[in-house]
């Protein structure tokens, strides 16, 4: 009864507030009920001055749901731990403020709530920092081998890493590109980038750059731009 009863207010959450799950085919609905219930249940939350609500559980499961609805079996297992900032915070090591990092040596990922809502609120400026850290951490999980690893088709990874490299070097010589500057960072940047704005911004990135959107498709085994159109 309970578990019907937390699917059932789960579902609701989506319902009105994931756009993602709004515009899913019935079938990737279920799929991403399944992820969103396995995040939320099974994932350690840790509210840093924050108390993390129940919403905001369903909320960012349902950005995992979003990038993971391709491999739905994928539950990015060793990133088991999700911690949750009310704002940016500053990082111990960098100093800098955050919007949210990756930490791979424990499995962390972390998240300013408010940032996130931002990036949900604006939905096709391409910039949304829960689907830049859980690519990161999708990134990360292909190379952990823990049972969970090389999930990644390593034809189209090798396709797109040599795309990514020379997409890289030709932000960092200062020519014009498609994705905004922070993609010639390196390579794990220029794919969490383009996992933004292959969300929302498909059917511009499909027109821009066809040979790495198709490849991103492939990868994710999904294709925004043919919902977004459906839509």
């Amino acid at each position: 009864m309970a578990n019907t009863q937390a699917l059932t207010e789960h579902k609701a959450i989506l319902t009105k507030y994931a756009i993602s799950y709004q515009r899913a085919h019935a079938r990737d609905r279920h799929r991403m009920e399944r992820i969103v219930a396995t995040f939320v249940n099974d994932k350690e939350w840790v509210g840093a001055g924050i108390i993390v609500e129940e919403e905001m559980k369903v909320m960012i499961s349902a950005c995992a749901a979003q990038l993971l609805k391709g491999h739905p079996d994928l539950v990015l297992k060793h990133f088991d731990k999700i911690i949750v900032y009310p704002d940016t915070y500053r990082n111990h090591r960098s100093g800098r403020r955050h919007e949210g990092e990756v930490r791979p040596a424990t499995g962390t990922v972390v998240i300013s709530w408010d940032d996130f809502v931002n990036g949900y609120a604006h939905t096709h400026d391409a910039h949304n920092v829960g689907l830049h850290e859980l690519a990161h951490a999708l990134w990360f999980e292909n190379t952990i081998e823990n049972g969970e690893d090389n999930f990644l088709s390593a034809v189209f990874l090798r396709q797109w890493n040599e795309l990514a490299a020379d997409e890289v070097r030709s932000i960092k010589a200062g020519k014009k590109s498609f994705f905004r500057d922070y993609a010639g960072t390196n390579e794990a940047e220029f794919f969490a980038v383009a996992v933004e704005y292959f969300f929302e911004q498909p059917l511009e990135f499909r027109d821009a750059l066809p040979e790495h959107y198709a490849l991103l498709c492939s990868l994710l085994k999904q294709d925004p731009a043919a919902v977004m159109v459906l839509n």
